[in-house]
């Protein structure tokens, strides 16, 4: 199936369509051949905030988004802005990979992405219930707990303010019962991730920028230095752009716009869901502070509110008869598991929602420089909400020529990056989550 096929532009079951207060704005698919200093394929985060810094830079900016702005995983996440890489990752396993410079940028860059979406909040004025009250990384298992110390270890030596809570602290910030101990950064965040989209899609367009939606991405050909054909196909028919630039975007939505490039990312299909808001006395009891936590658990551990006091969980989609009724079975188990509170409570969910990410084997995005004036940063790996905005801008400013590409903090590929054995490593992620399940049972994750 092509992952354009994924795309719902209704944006169905998803409860920030509900509670955005950035207005949804229909913007009409592409109906005419056009150029561009720079097209970008994907209005998600890392596309928008590309575009955003582009135009400003006075780029002619083209958008291409085959549903609507935010209709990808940028709409669809639990819009958690976290301090951190995922799972485990460790600041100085980040600067073997990448090498001393590289890693230490890219450190500072994840430790300081939820101020850098602050930045934005604050620079367009983008109505998304973005909320810096922090996030805590608690320890489930003994196994987790030494990983847990360790990744904190390191972000201290790295110079990042972060504090170190006993099992009493994990408790009295997040209200979940049975953590170890954990660690917390101040400057982690919550938004509403749909709502946060359609303002960088305001942002862009006040900068200068065009999107068009409804509009595929067939196919791109380089023809010459500066000279990049972009196929487009949608309600308006077949259209070419001629581009000097571009720039894809589309993360775990990738189709394949050159031969292979979806076999670059691996992609892992995810579900959220939301309760029906809890009263005030258990919100005064369970995440008090309004803050945010994710741990370590393969089958999903993690916490957060919307504004109306819905409580926000989920986990990886099992290949199930009936996935809806496995993931609320599941979200169930796993809420009550971690607030004893909610136990014996007429607790209901409103909102199911289905979405996909898209893993690396380091789980670290990179970019890849398909053709000479073609560029892909795929692979965010979990960690996108702030990351992808923070990667968008420099390759905005690069692709401006503002920067170089080897300033860009991540692994620079020339041509196509395939994962071994992909399309099985993607397979058996359909399938693994009941094997996720039983190792966090026994504490083994």
């Amino acid at each position: 199936m092509a992952a354009a096929d994924w795309i719902d532009p209704s944006m169905t079951g998803v409860v920030w369509t509900r509670t955005s207060r950035e207005p949804q704005i229909d913007r009409p698919p592409l109906d005419s051949d056009a150029q561009a200093d720079l097209v970008i394929v994907g209005a998600g985060y890392t596309g928008l905030a590309a575009a955003i810094r582009a135009a400003a830079a006075g780029l002619r900016v083209i958008v291409v988004e085959a549903g609507i702005a935010g209709a990808g995983a940028s709409g669809r996440n639990g819009g958690y802005a976290v301090p951190h890489f995922p799972g485990a990752l460790r600041p100085s396993a980040v600067e073997k990979l990448l090498g001393p410079r590289k890693g230490q940028a890219l450190n500072a860059l994840v430790s300081t992405g939820p101020d850098r979406v602050a930045e934005l909040v604050r620079r367009y004025a983008i109505d998304s219930d973005f909320a810096q009250r922090g996030w805590v990384q608690p320890a489930h298992s003994q196994a987790a707990l030494a990983k847990v110390r360790a990744v904190h270890d390191d972000w201290r030596a790295f110079g990042v303010k972060v504090d170190w809570l006993d099992a009493g602290a994990v408790a009295a910030e997040t209200g979940a019962a049975g953590y170890l101990a954990g660690w917390r950064n101040a400057s982690g965040a919550v938004v509403n991730p749909l709502a946060h989209a359609r303002g960088l899609a305001r942002a862009a367009e006040s900068e200068g920028a065009r999107i068009v939606e409804c509009t595929r991405v067939t196919g791109m050909a380089q023809e010459g230095p500066g000279r990049v054909i972009v196929t487009c196909t949608g309600p308006g028919g077949v259209h070419r752009l001629q581009a000097g630039k571009v720039l894809i975007a589309t993360n775990a939505y990738t189709d394949a716009l050159m031969p292979g490039l979806p076999r670059s990312v691996v992609t892992v299909r995810l579900y959220h869901i939301a309760t029906t808001p809890l009263p005030e006395l258990l919100r005064r009891r369970i995440l008090p502070n309004g803050n945010c936590f994710t741990d370590l658990r393969k089958s999903g551990g993690f916490g957060r509110y919307d504004t109306a006091g819905r409580l926000i969980s989920g986990g990886a989609v099992f290949a199930a008869s009936n996935v809806r009724a496995y993931g609320e079975a599941h979200a169930r188990r796993r809420m009550a598991e971690l607030f004893p509170q909610l136990r014996g409570q007429q607790i209901g969910i409103e909102d199911y929602w289905e979405g996909y990410c898209a893993l690396t084997d380091s789980y670290l995005p990179h970019v890849q420089r398909l053709q000479p004036d073609v560029f892909a940063v795929l692979g965010f790996s979990t960690r996108g909400v702030a990351l992808t905005q923070t990667i968008g801008q420099a390759m905005g400013d690069m692709l401006a020529g503002k920067g170089r590409l080897d300033d860009i903090p991540l692994e620079v590929v020339d041509g196509l990056r395939r994962i071994p054995f992909q399309p099985l490593k993607t397979a058996v992620g359909r399938q693994i989550f009941p094997l996720y399940q039983m190792k966090d049972r026994l504490g083994l994750s």
